[in-house]
């Protein structure tokens, strides 16, 4: 499913800018701190967001966790036949 992967990316693509406006805020010391606080806000936002979609994306079944080692499942090796279901 490569849209769950483009929503995922653009998701964490606006945290980052999020996160670079509250920090060009912060630097200019604009409004007294307010537009930072918005911005960092707003990266809470996104990055909840991306969280809550990759769970409702499991949920749904578009996509599947798997173990760090994709050949094995909780220390056993995966048989041919379970690895290609």
């Amino acid at each position: 499913m490569w849209w769950v992967k483009l929503i995922v990316l653009v998701l964490l693509v606006a945290a980052v800018v999020a996160l670079f406006r509250a920090l060009m805020s912060l630097v200019r010391n604009d409004s007294g701190g307010r537009k930072t606080m918005h911005a960092l806000a707003w990266r809470v936002g996104f990055s909840a967001a991306v969280f809550l979609f990759l769970l409702f994306s499991m949920y749904m079944g578009w996509v599947q966790p798997h173990d760090v080692n994709p050949t094995q499942r909780q220390g056993e090796k995966i048989s041919p036949e379970e690895s290609s279901q």
